[in-house]
């Protein structure tokens, strides 16, 4: 177990006594600090301090409130695709995070070809390039510049900032947030004390909130995520949301096949900010997790990992590995080749499927193609 998981269970109270204890005050203080940061760092736009600038194009975010998996990623491609489907065209934004590229415009994707590798791009930017592979993605940290490059070389009526609600660089005319349902509200405290990047109340920011993994939770706890929003800003629109298994991918060969794992002994293998609920929709499928293998988000996986996994598998007896897209574009397909003799590493796909609020999902859309005129 590394240190962030650790100290996630602690935030979590599921480590308990003296050390976790001492730990968790240590967090709570260092929470108060980073509250002033916070609230400061915001107010400095109030303020005129500092100032966002406007895009010549209508200008989407999509983010979260809280740190780890909260289905930004699956949220930003259903936008993307359904925007192209009306007949729009649209450019993503990412930060790259956890990318080599280190320069301050990467053109990951010109909406015909990927031209940057998962190394270079980030796991994210790179998956976006993959799965929507008519819409350029763009890397860097600076979204002003990015932004105008994608407007100078695009002409996009729309520019999506993946992970834009903390960044207040680009003005944005319309914010999506997305909440887990597992976890929706990072335990009610902030960085390190808890799992919240700013105060609850900044969901009076929102225009839209996208609560994902709806199915992973009982009714009651699902009613009471959407009142505590509605506390917050009662006019929020609000659609529940499903991660909803599509395929099963071998990650060598790339052949797709209907999802059939019933049975079947599985290693699940995953670097995101949720692991649980990923093993939770492969138990739902009916496999049987002999083994699960969890490491931080965004993890980037080595030869050593690569031979230990199948090491494991062979121990374990398993008849696969099925680990995610997004942690699929991190594992080098040569190592696993090599390794590959009789059990198959496959990438389990997902979509974002609408549970509750499919006619608020499409009020939104009407209302971001009134705005782009």
């Amino acid at each position: 177990m590394d240190i962030e998981e650790y100290l996630v269970q602690v935030i979590r109270k599921e480590k308990t006594g003296l050390i976790p204890g001492l730990i968790l005050i240590v967090l709570t203080i260092l929470a108060k600090i980073y509250r002033i940061t916070v609230y400061i760092r915001r107010k400095s736009y109030d303020w005129g301090i500092k100032e966002g600038k406007s895009l010549d194009c209508t200008v989407i975010s999509v983010g979260n409130i809280t740190v780890g998996g909260t289905g930004k990623t699956p949220t930003v491609k259903k936008l993307a695709l359904d925007l192209e489907a009306a007949g729009y065209n649209s450019v993503i934004l990412s930060r790259g995070y956890k990318g080599d590229f280190d320069d301050e415009i990467g053109v990951v994707s010109d909406g015909n070809s990927i031209t940057m590798s998962p190394d270079e791009a980030g796991d994210e930017p790179y998956l976006l390039a993959r799965f929507l592979d008519s819409i350029p993605v763009i890397v860097g940290s600076k979204r002003q510049k990015t932004g105008k490059y994608a407007w100078a070389r695009f002409k996009p009526d729309f520019i999506i900032l993946d992970d834009g609600f903390q960044h207040w660089q680009v003005e944005r005319d319309y914010d999506i947030v997305a909440i887990d349902a597992v976890h929706p509200f990072g335990e009610g405290e902030l960085l390190p004390g808890g799992l919240l990047r700013e105060p609850l109340s900044s969901l009076e920011r929102a225009d839209t909130v996208i609560i994902t993994r709806a199915d992973q939770v009982e009714e009651e706890k699902l009613a009471k995520i959407k009142a505590q929003i509605k506390e917050i800003k009662s006019k929020l629109k609000i659609i529940s949301t499903k991660h909803q298994p599509t395929y099963l991918r071998n990650v060598t060969s790339n052949q797709c096949q209907a999802i059939d794992v019933q049975g079947s002994r599985v290693m699940a293998v995953s670097g995101i900010g949720n692991p649980r609920s990923f093993e939770m929709t492969l138990e739902e499928l009916g496999a049987n997790i002999v083994k699960k293998m969890r490491y931080q988000d965004h993890h980037s996986y080595n030869e050593d990992e690569i031979n230990r996994l199948f090491t494991l598998a062979t121990v374990h007896n398993v008849d696969k590995i099925i680990t995610t897209e997004k942690d699929a574009v991190s594992m080098d397909n040569d190592l696993i080749e090599l390794n590959n003799v009789d059990i198959d590493v496959q990438a389990l796909g997902i979509e974002l499927e609408i549970l509750e609020g499919a006619e608020t999902w499409d009020s939104v859309l009407d209302e971001l193609e009134e705005a782009s005129k």
